[in-house]
C-alpha cells in the first residue's frame, strides 16, 4: 500500500545497516538527514555501451546527464521493484531482466543538499527500441565506459555527481557481467 503525501508517494527511510526503520516524504529524508533508498538501473546494448539519459526540464537537476534509469524505493517496495517500475517510467523498458549486482553508501552533494542513500545497482542488456518519457528525459544515447569517463572528465558539470563517481567503480562491478551477457 502506498501512502501519498502532497501528491508524492512516500520513499523508504533506513538505518546505517539499510534496515527499514519508516516511511515519508523526500523532503523529510533530507530535512532530517535521514538515509534512504535507491535503485540504480544501467542498461547497456550488445557492443557494450550504457545507455545514459539527460534529464528534462521537468525534473531536479535538469540538463544533467544521468544513468540509464534510478528512483526511490517508495513505501512497501523492494529495491529490485523500484528498479523495474523506474526502467518502465524513464526509459519505457518494462519486463527487463535485470540483475543485482551490488550495493553501497553514499553521502552526496546534489543540489547543495547532502543526500544519504544506500544505492542497489542493476544491469540489464537491451538492443531494442528505446522510448523515453519525455515529461522525465529529455535526450537518451548509447555511450562507451570509457568515451563516457574521458566526456565527464572534461565536462564534469554536464552529469550527475553520481554518474561522475560511479564511472570509476562500475567497470570493475560489471566486469563479469559485461564478459558473460554483452561479450565484451
Amino acid at each position: 500500500m502506498f501512502v501519498i503525501v502532497d501528491g508524492m508517494v512516500n520513499i523508504t527511510f533506513v538505518d546505517n545497516e539499510d534496515t527499514i526503520i519508516g516511511y515519508g516524504p523526500r523532503s523529510e529524508a533530507i530535512e532530517k538527514g535521514l538515509a534512504h533508498r535507491i535503485a540504480r538501473v544501467f542498461v547497456f546494448n550488445s557492443s557494450g555501451e550504457l545507455l545514459i539519459q539527460k534529464r528534462s526540464s521537468n525534473v531536479k537537476l535538469a540538463g544533467k546527464w544521468d544513468q540509464s534509469a534510478a528512483g526511490h524505493v517508495d513505501e512497501g517496495e523492494e529495491y529490485a521493484t523500484a528498479a523495474a517500475r523506474e526502467a518502465y517510467e524513464e526509459i519505457g523498458l518494462k519486463d527487463l531482466n535485470l540483475t543485482e549486482i551490488g550495493k553501497f553508501y553514499t553521502e552526496e552533494v546534489d543540489e547543495n543538499i547532502l543526500k544519504k542513500r544506500f544505492n542497489m545497482l542493476y544491469v540489464a542488456k537491451y538492443d531494442g527500441h528505446l522510448i523515453h518519457d519525455n515529461d522525465e528525459v529529455s535526450e537518451i544515447k548509447w555511450i562507451g565506459l570509457n568515451e563516457l569517463k574521458d566526456w565527464m572528465d572534461k565536462n564534469p558539470y554536464s552529469g550527475r555527481p553520481i554518474l561522475y563517481n560511479i564511472t570509476s567503480i562500475l567497470r570493475a562491478l560489471l566486469q563479469d557481467w559485461l564478459v558473460m551477457f554483452v561479450g565484451c
